[in-house]
């Protein structure tokens, strides 16, 4: 495959997280992909890219995971667990 096969898909998963997460905001469903390319190879892998994103991916997109400092600093249990000193 090429690059620009590659980049296609890239940006098909991406475009997707970001229109989840709009999506999410506004409180609406995610639309259909857009148009990416007139080349039907390249619409192809932006569309094989939009379809690979999981639920996980989306979830971590709308709520991304706390650092794990911010995490320890916030969990006393967990610092005990890992017996870190505040």
């Amino acid at each position: 495959m090429g690059r620009n096969w590659d980049w296609s898909f890239c940006q098909g998963k991406q475009r997707r997280l970001e229109a989840e997460v709009l999506a999410d905001k506004a409180g609406t469903q995610c639309s259909q992909p857009p148009l990416h390319s007139k080349d039907a190879t390249m619409q192809a892998r932006f569309i094989e890219g939009w379809n690979s994103v999981t639920q996980v991916d989306i979830q971590r997109a709308i709520n991304p995971p706390q650092n794990i400092g911010q995490a320890l600093r916030e969990n006393k249990r967990l610092r005990d667990l890992l017996r870190i000193t505040p």
